[in-house]
């Protein structure tokens, strides 16, 4: 692990730490604005300072609340990287985002002689939340940004590419030291002449390469260099690398710009960095809670149809009700999904085959399951564990994802989002009967993990009822 990492780890623990003081000051200072003016003035006598067991409870449950929200606007993340604009920001967005819950669901409770006093305890609390919260994180900020500064503090980076491009890049970064970059050396293509200037670090072979020397090095950052006209080379490269846990930055071209597929790694320097966080911390909170509750819901509702597929099940063939079969999950793992079993018991003893729609080895009942989904109802079970999703997509099992991304390298992207029980590719082509179908149905996924908003997981969910209600599955 490299010290960037080790680095990471421990301002996570001081940030969290730090956050728990601020948080309980700021509650204190609350407190003591209540007993000594707020409530006084309303009942016209003193009242007794107390930091008893409500005092506590109310200090743990702010500060609760602050760190939640914290965490889900990013604040704890990227902590050696992320600018200290950004967390100021950050830092007060999420504490009026949290002076205003409080308000609505503590402040308006308060003991008060005049509606002014509301300022005064909203005040007392959001100030010394900013103040204190914003003083801590900005200590740590600086600390870091003193690190790099220094030199003390470096990121281990390949550098793809050795022309003009990639040579001036390297004088731009080894002139302005900000970034923190540190170069293990470059990777060429093959037969290519390399600019003189990149002698100043060690050539490591050709870009083909680039997987393994990833694999066999400490590396946090790769950034590639290659001259307009390599975007396809690009793209096949970055999917390459897809599943490492590096930061890959490209040389921009307009129409990745224009697009909006990735961002502005700085406003000062001709690189954009690839987009790999597809949904943000908030956005995901709502999306699983949103799962959580459809799940629970669904899953009530379609007990009798389980129940009486289960029975049909047992009346047509013999063999288990269900049918459990391992998929790839989100970043490669693998999970069991969970179905109502459709076809003969020993389907697959020839080995791994999809579905067609006369497949022999399907149950008179199965072919009535899978024309209304009703074997997938059990998958709900999958989205309440946390392996699947409502909608997401489709999950495929190892052997003809490989055969998948053999075609299309691109593909990988897919396993950065949980699947889903349905997806847009279900919705836009159903059921797959071969690679090549699963390709296509598969583009329609990656145009779902570029958009993923809740907004849309309900428009996928109603074209679903709505294909599920017209029988239109096979």
């Amino acid at each position: 692990m490299s010290s960037a990492k080790k680095l990471e780890r421990k301002l996570l623990i001081r940030y969290i730490v730090l956050d728990l003081f601020a948080g309980t000051g700021a509650y204190t200072a609350l407190h003591l604005v209540r007993k000594l003016y707020v409530e006084p003035e309303r009942f016209g006598t003193a009242i007794p300072l107390k930091f008893d067991q409500t005092f506590v409870l109310g200090a743990a449950a702010t500060t609760t609340l602050f760190i939640g929200i914290s965490a889900l606007s990013g604040i704890y993340s990227n902590l050696t990287r992320k600018s200290r604009l950004t967390e100021a920001f950050n830092t007060f967005g999420g504490t009026i985002i949290t002076a205003v819950i409080l308000f609505f669901s503590v402040f308006l409770d308060d003991y008060i002689k005049e509606y002014s006093d509301y300022y005064m305890t909203l005040g007392t609390y959001t100030g010394s939340l900013i103040v204190l919260s914003g003083v801590f994180r900005f200590t740590q900020s600086s600390i870091v940004r003193h690190k790099i500064d220094k030199g003390l503090l470096k990121f281990p980076t390949l550098l793809v590419g050795g022309g003009k491009d990639a040579a001036d890049l390297l004088d731009a970064f080894e002139k302005d030291r900000s970034k923190g970059y540190s170069f293990l050396g470059y990777l060429n293509t093959s037969g290519d002449i390399a600019d003189t200037r990149m002698n100043a670090i060690a050539y490591l072979g050709d870009i083909n390469q680039l997987a393994d020397i990833i694999n066999d090095n400490t590396v946090e950052d790769v950034i590639i260099a290659l001259p307009s006209g390599n975007s396809e080379r690009i793209a096949t490269m970055v999917s390459s690398i897809e599943d490492k846990d590096v930061r890959i930055h490209v040389l921009p071209n307009l129409f990745s710009i224009l697009s909006g597929q990735v961002k502005m790694e700085s406003l000062g320097r001709a690189l954009i960095e690839v987009k790999r966080e597809l949904v943000k911390p908030h956005v995901a909170f709502i999306k699983r809670l949103f799962d959580i509750v459809v799940a629970s819901l669904l899953l009530i509702v379609a007990a009798p149809f389980i129940l009486i597929s289960i029975a049909m099940i047992a009346f047509g063939s013999p063999g288990p009700f269900f049918y459990t079969q391992e998929r790839l999950g989100k970043n490669g793992r693998i999970f069991k999904i969970i179905k109502l079993r459709s076809m003969y018991r020993d389907a697959e003893l020839q080995g791994p085959q999809l579905s067609s729609e006369d497949d022999p080895r399907i149950t008179p009942w199965g072919r009535t399951m899978r024309k209304f989904r009703l074997d997938e109802l059990p998958q709900f079970l999958n989205v309440l564990k946390g392996d699947m999703a409502i909608v997401g997509p489709r999950p495929e099992r190892q052997f003809f994802f490989d055969q998948i991304i053999s075609t299309a390298p691109h593909y990988r992207y897919l396993l950065k989002v949980k699947p889903g029980i349905t997806s847009w590719g279900m919705v836009k082509f159903g059921y797959a009967e071969n690679v090549e179908e699963m390709i296509e149905r598969a583009r329609y996924d990656l145009i779902y993990t570029e958009n993923i908003t809740l907004v849309n997981d309900i428009k996928i969910l109603f074209y679903t009822l709505v294909t599920v209600l017209q029988g239109r599955g096979k």
